[in-house]
């Protein structure tokens, strides 16, 4: 192998030794494990950042794999790397988010009973989803691909003790695993078809597939989207999957597992744009998702649920530019997304940890806010908002460019209109939390809490100005945005922006304001967006009393019909030799008299036999 090779190797082995080392032999030394975690992060840093650098050519890549099980009537089972622009600069991003969230979990989770077990979870999770980012072939995604569901799983539900984490989890696991049927039966179709493939030679044989089985198979690829990335209708468990660990909220809702449907459609993109009204259906289901998460996040009082719903809302902007075509604004704005939404997950995690609620409202009536906790949240949604010169106004801008350019006008109006509302739900958040507090000296955090809150605010200002860079790795389409771009779309979004943040303002940032929103003022629509807009109530009265009841009628087959022959013949065996036991009364004369009379009537049967 060579040294790219080498290192991409390096990247994936050092969280899986660090991972079974914890888990095996550290699960009493947590100070030891988590340094073991975080040591085996930098290294995958270190090999990733070297992966991006020796990856420098534009629009070419290499694959280096093995084959792990050989068979003789087809290419066999093959492991391996596949290294492009895409694949490293994903990787650099998972393990540079992961690493900032490790570092700020020895602060938070300190004293915490399960804190060695949290960061061998942590571990196992970057291994899934760098395997992930750099498999070479269908098979070996499909595997990482169900290994990040299972680590999401365990992380979401940590504290599993409470019943609260433990249903979200649940709730996470089955809802991923509906999308997921329709992932392994498109994988299974494409191997099925062209076997074991490598996914460059899988894109090169996309244009040759029959328009009909590309459409069927990127439509079964799009359901294990929609279900990782939280996609309508699949995505009431990412509010839910709150109820885990701040940190892990960083790290699972930023960029990381909810990015890997994404990711699933910039890899095979060239795939996915051969079936044309599987791309159709994914651009409306995703403004859809937008709008509807941004309505959700309006009417929240819990900061991490408005922080979900705006990942939710964020994911659906990625999937639209990735729809309309360009990879390179899809990805940027991955990118700039997991910096800041990290940045918003750990800043929201401080002012939790000080004030020890989720609740907005609760956040201020504490007052003393830590200042890292203060500057992050407000770099944070000035990002997330669009605002420039924060990183989320570029990634943004690409975006809609992308929607203008391709997607139609009703498409773009409406992706204009999520903006305004994101605007408007980030500073709701900031003002609730942050405005009316009771004036106190600001409260201390960690230094390991403080740190990666600073570095991401600074990385907002910084991610944005790399449209060029991007554009010239990954495609030319996005060059224009590479510094700070003036037009009618720049200025459309901006000011649709200043109205979202001047609203929120008016009604709960002013000093004479009623801290009631528009919304809030019509119950029934309130109800309706804080409860999912009854998604979740359809799914119960569906989906949930169908499989009550199916579970119901299977028990009672298990219980009566199966159970009950079982049991009746065990029970028909104990009363018959209940009955013989009564013969044996332990009289010699009676076993006589009773062995008399048989041979008697056996006698006499044989006799009367006889004679006929």
């Amino acid at each position: 192998m060579n040294a790219t090779a080498v290192a991409a190797v390096v990247a994936q082995a050092a969280p899986l030794v660090a991972c079974l080392t914890i888990l095996l032999l550290l699960r009493r030394r947590p100070g030891l494990a988590a340094g073991v975690a975080i040591a085996s992060l930098v290294v995958a840093t270190v090999a990733t950042a070297f992966l991006v650098a020796q990856v420098a050519v534009p629009n070419t890549s290499s694959v280096s794999q093995a084959v792990w099980l050989p068979i003789e009537a087809g290419p066999g089972l093959a492991f391996g790397v596949l290294l492009d622009a895409l694949s490293t600069s994903m990787a650099l991003v998972v393990a540079v988010i992961t690493l900032l969230v490790m570092i700020y979990s020895l602060g938070y989770m300190r004293g915490d009973p399960g804190f060695a077990r949290y960061f061998g979870f942590l571990a196992l999770f970057a291994w899934a989803m760098l395997g992930l980012v750099l498999a070479s072939n269908l098979l070996q995604t499909l595997v990482f691909w169900e290994l990040v569901g299972l680590a999401s799983f365990l992380l979401i539900g940590f504290w599993f003790e409470r019943p609260e984490p433990a249903a979200a989890a649940r709730k996470a696991f089955i809802m991923t695993r509906v999308g997921d049927v329709g992932f392994l039966l498109g994988v299974l179709l494409l191997i099925s078809s062209l076997g074991n493939a490598t996914i460059p030679d899988l894109l090169a044989a996309a244009p040759r597939l029959e328009g009909g089985f590309v459409t069927t198979v990127a439509a079964l690829l799009l359901m294990g989207v929609i279900g990782k990335s939280a996609q309508g209708p699949l995505f009431t468990w990412l509010p839910d999957a709150m109820e885990g660990p701040t940190p892990v909220s960083a790290l699972l809702h930023s960029a990381t597992m909810v990015a890997a449907g994404v990711y699933l459609v910039a890899r095979l993109n060239g795939l996915f744009m051969q079936a044309h009204a599987v791309m159709t259906a994914l651009l409306w289901i995703s403004v859809i998702t937008a709008l509807a998460s941004a309505t959700m996040a309006m009417v929240s009082e819990d900061i991490k649920r408005v922080l979900a719903y705006s990942s939710i809302s964020q994911l659906a902007y990625m999937l639209m530019a990735l729809a309309a075509g360009s990879v390179a604004a899809g990805f940027f704005h991955l990118v700039t997304h997991a910096g800041f939404k990290a940045l918003l997950f750990l800043a929201s995690g401080v002012l939790i940890h000080h004030a020890h609620s989720n609740e907005m409202r609760t956040i201020a009536a504490q007052g003393g806010a830590p200042r890292s906790g203060r500057i992050g949240l407000m770099a944070g949604s000035l990002a997330l908002a669009g605002i420039v010169p924060f990183a989320g106004y570029f990634s943004k801008e690409a975006v809609l460019a992308a929607l203008g350019e391709h997607a139609g006008p009703v498409a773009l109006a409406l992706a204009y209109a999520g903006a305004g509302l994101t605007a408007y739900y980030s500073f709701r958040m900031v003002f609730l939390t942050l405005r009316g507090s009771p004036a106190k000296p600001a409260g201390h955090e960690a230094a390991s809490m403080a740190a990666p809150v600073l570095a991401l605010s600074a990385l907002t200002l910084v991610l944005g100005w790399l449209g060029g860079w991007f554009a010239t790795r990954l495609s030319p389409d996005l060059e224009h945005h590479g510094a700070l771009a003036i037009g009618a779309g720049p200025l459309t979004a901006l000011t649709l922006a200043a109205l979202g943040i001047l609203l929120a303002w008016r009604e709960y940032g002013a000093a004479a304001a009623a801290r009631v929103g528009f919304v809030e003022r019509m119950p029934r629509l309130r109800a309706f967006f804080a409860d999912n807009w009854y998604l979740d109530r359809v799914y119960r009265a569906t989906f949930v009393r169908a499989t009550d009841a199916l579970s119901t009628a299977a028990r009672w087959h298990d219980h009566t019909i199966l159970d009950g022959a079982s049991d009746g013949l065990a029970l028909g065996t104990v009363k018959s030799g209940r009955v013989l036991a009564l013969l044996q009364t332990g009289y010699v004369q009676l076993y006589v008299a009773t062995f008399m009379s048989v041979v008697a009537a056996l006698a006499v049967w044989l006799f009367v036999g006889w004679m006929r």
